[in-house]
């Protein structure tokens, strides 16, 4: 409600103070007996009267504990870099290098390019189709 560019606030209503109020009278419009005619009632918007509750009725989530599968990550042009020509990379041959840190699967992505001739074994390294076409561009072989 404005009056003359002023906001007037609704006063609070006031229970329970006798017939004059306005508001009922003796039960001030609470009805009579019970938790909720008290004061100082707080009952949860959830509570649903002794019956199960939504949230307990409804079922868990599909696939909530599932298992991610973590790749270690590796650029062709870090390989380009690590190994000399006609090596064989492994997982095992990373692993001594140093590249990887936990005993994860590898994931061989085509950023940069391959200028030597590689082979590949595949114990626990996956590649992206990028990275497959620049190691055969490379005469590379997958064992």
């Amino acid at each position: 409600m404005l009056i003359k560019n002023k906001i007037v606030k609704k006063s609070k209503k006031i229970v329970g103070r006798g017939y004059g109020s306005g508001k009922g009278g003796h039960t001030a419009g609470r009805g009579t007996k019970g938790q909720k005619s008290r004061s100082g009632v707080h009952i949860s918007p959830f509570f649903e009267g002794g019956q199960n509750p939504l949230i307990l009725r409804l079922p868990y989530l599909k696939g909530f504990k599932r298992q991610r599968h973590e790749y270690a990550v590796l650029n062709l042009s870090d390989i380009d870099r690590l190994f000399k020509e006609n090596d064989i990379v492994s997982f095992d041959e990373l692993k001594k290098i140093g590249v990887l840190k936990k005993e994860k699967t590898v994931k061989i992505l085509g950023d940069g390019e391959l200028s030597k001739k590689l082979s590949f074994k595949n114990d626990k390294i996956s590649f992206s189709k990028s990275s497959l076409d620049k190691i055969k561009l490379a005469n590379g072989k997958i064992l």
